[in-house]
């Protein structure tokens, strides 16, 4: 667990970095970027949900070792 002196010491030194305007500015542009990104995939991520919803588990077991399989390979 994090001591109150080094949650403290993170903090200030947050504050410190987010006061200048490049950075807040950089921090809002990221925003941004992230809320359109959200917009444009919202209505695909709730019809994944529904599918996903609906399968039994045996499937959705499957599904995931899919994705692992095309992620790590077989072995």
């Amino acid at each position: 667990m994090m001591s109150d002196e080094r949650r403290q010491l993170i903090s200030k030194r947050t504050r410190a970095a987010m006061a200048t305007p490049e950075v807040r500015k950089k921090v809002s542009d990221r925003t941004k970027v992230g809320i359109a990104a959200r917009k444009e995939w919202s209505c695909e991520l709730a019809a994944l949900r529904v599918v996903w919803r609906a399968a039994c588990p045996e499937a959705r077991r499957r599904f995931i070792d899919e994705i692992f399989e095309a992620l790590c390979g077989d072995g």
